[in-house]
């Protein structure tokens, strides 16, 4: 009998801790990276709403607040060790939709010309379309330095947008200059990457 109850608490005790380690895994996708950047998702609506309504200022700062949570989340992330797949792909998510949810109401209210937006969205489009054929065939393309630093311009180019009354018509000035950019990073992306849609698929480790 002691036997047997001593077999019956072992077979207990392994299956809880596979439990728990299971739940563990569960729960690692919930740590504050990605709740911020579920915050940042919920700021898009928010950010355009105010924006239809002419509420510029609290738009801006709206915009502004969720630009820090970009920060705070890939530094949390990064110096804690808690980047996941889930954050992998949100944390950029959120970024992008949030700057052409923006463009795009800006361009409604002729802030920004149509051609701006529409050349925003096909490099957005054909990213999305290469990103995820190439995802598919079992590889990664992470972004590099050209490519984040002419996000951060874009992004100021849209923060500017917000005060289009004061900085009329230099704010469109910068937004070619920074559109030129932004087309630049994205040829030296499909160069070095493009290759990869027309790759044989890559053969997973066993």
């Amino acid at each position: 009998m002691l036997l047997k109850n001593h077999r019956g608490i072992g077979i207990i005790t392994v299956s809880v801790g596979r439990r728990t380690g299971s739940l563990e895994g569960k729960q690692s996708e919930l740590n504050i990276p990605n709740i911020l950047t579920v915050f940042r998702l919920c700021m898009v609506p928010v950010v355009v709403i105010l924006i239809a309504q002419d509420q510029m200022i609290t738009a801006l700062v709206c915009f502004l607040i969720a630009c820090g949570t970009d920060l705070l989340d890939g530094y949390i992330a990064r110096k804690y060790g808690l980047v996941t797949k889930l954050g992998i792909w949100l944390d950029p998510l959120a970024d992008k939709l949030m700057a052409l949810c923006v463009l795009i109401t800006f361009t409604c209210r002729g802030i920004f010309p149509l051609w701006v937006t529409l050349i925003v969205l096909v490099k957005e489009l054909l990213m999305l379309i290469g990103g995820l054929i190439v995802l598919r065939k079992g590889y990664s393309t992470p972004s590099n330095r050209f490519g984040k630093a002419a996000a951060l311009l874009l992004n100021v180019c849209l923060g500017s947008g917000f005060l289009y009354q004061y900085f009329a018509p230099y704010y469109l000035y910068a937004t070619y200059i920074v559109l030129a950019v932004v087309v630049a990073a994205f040829i030296q992306y499909a160069v070095k990457n493009g290759h990869l849609v027309f790759a044989k698929p890559a053969q997973k480790e066993e």
